[in-house]
């Protein structure tokens, strides 16, 4: 199924509060990539140039916005711009947007030393009823989450709370469900970071802002498209929830 880009939200985590900054109304969003730099293996005996993937090479991004002085986010990026401070951005995908209310399923600002997330090794067969997840060890408490499934096999999960004090990746068990075979495995948030309702699909990335220009066009508004120096490798995390 295609997804619709009207719906489509921008968000950035401000290091120095650590509060989520909501881009707004942006007119477009593009260039969130990275190429993969290639390595020569080629040896004396090959009949042409051999390669192998190396590192990514992060690209620029780049959204438009209509500039507007009083808007306190507008500002603040731009602060954030001559600053030269690396972000961490999320792109919340029109799957999560309610255009009856205009509002969209918005990100939440996780915990040091609780789940960030639980990823799904294995479907496992046979399930008539979501298994128990049960989280242990990895030295913190509190840690709970349910199992969804589909057509027998484990679909997702949704942690309901995200517990404290993992300074290790817990033990995640499956059990009951009348099914067999499924694993999974805990990740545990180490920095402040993005904690991702899998009710909507996103796309996480880090970059600082390399550019901020200001455009004035005759019978315009004022308007600037920003370039972001992507970090890293993008990360494209997919609803899997209604």
């Amino acid at each position: 199924m295609t997804i619709n880009v009207q719906g489509t939200e921008l968000f950035a985590i401000d290091p120095a509060d650590n509060t989520i900054l909501d881009v707004g109304c942006f007119t477009t969003l593009d260039g969130i990539d990275t190429s993969v730099a290639q390595v020569d293996v080629t040896c004396t005996k090959s009949k042409g140039r051999e390669y192998e993937a190396g590192l990514a090479e992060p690209g620029s991004a780049s959204f438009g916005l209509n500039i507007d002085p009083k808007n306190p986010v507008h500002l603040r990026l731009h602060q954030l711009k001559t600053a030269g401070t690396k972000l961490k951005w999320v792109v919340g995908w029109s799957d999560g947007y309610n255009f009856d209310t205009e509002e969209g399923i918005q990100p939440l600002i996780g915990t040091p030393g609780g789940l960030s997330a639980l990823v799904l090794n294995s479907a496992g067969t046979g399930y008539t009823t979501a298994p128990t997840v049960a989280i242990t060890g990895g030295g913190g408490t509190g840690a709970t989450a349910t199992a969804q499934i589909a057509n027998g096999k484990v679909t997702g999960f949704t942690i309901t709370n995200e517990g404290a004090g993992y300074t290790s990746a817990p033990t995640v068990a499956l059990t009951g469900g009348a099914g067999t075979g499924a694993t999974a495995r805990a990740l545990v948030e180490t920095e402040i970071d993005f904690d991702l309702p899998n009710t909507r699909t996103w796309l996480t990335f880090e970059g600082y802002m390399n550019s901020f220009p200001f455009t004035f066009g005759l019978g315009d508004v004022v308007k600037s498209t920003v370039g972001i120096q992507v970090s890293g490798e993008p990360v494209l995390v997919a609803k899997t929830a209604p």
